[in-house]
């Protein structure tokens, strides 16, 4: 946690091993993360800015312990360019062992 936090203050945007060339063969993307201090790690900005998602659509999902989506889905929009963000959905940290059917009906939408 001392590391994101830090990450975030400074802007960093770690490298990620081991990224796919291209997303291409992708029309929808399910982006999960945690929600730390109203944005998402760091290491999602750099996987987000890495691509061109124009005609993508993201459904982002993310873990939080009270504040749901915060800023994310329009940092989301700020970082994946071209893409299409779908309305995404919070669940709280100590939920999620029972938050299979919430998820099953959030993708069925």
């Amino acid at each position: 946690m001392a590391q994101a936090k830090e990450d975030k203050q400074t802007g960093k945007r770690p490298e990620i091993l081991n990224l796919p060339q291209d997303i291409d063969q992708y029309d929808e993307i399910y982006l999960g993360y945690p929600n730390y201090w109203g944005t998402m790690p760091m290491a999602v900005y750099t996987f987000l800015e890495s691509y061109d998602f124009t005609g993508k659509k993201i459904h982002p999902f993310c873990t939080h312990e009270g504040s749901g989506l915060s800023n994310t889905e329009s940092d989301i929009k700020k970082s994946a360019k071209g893409a299409v963000i779908e309305k995404g959905i919070a669940i709280h940290g100590s939920s999620v062992d029972q938050a299979k059917d919430v998820l099953e009906r959030w993708i069925q939408k």
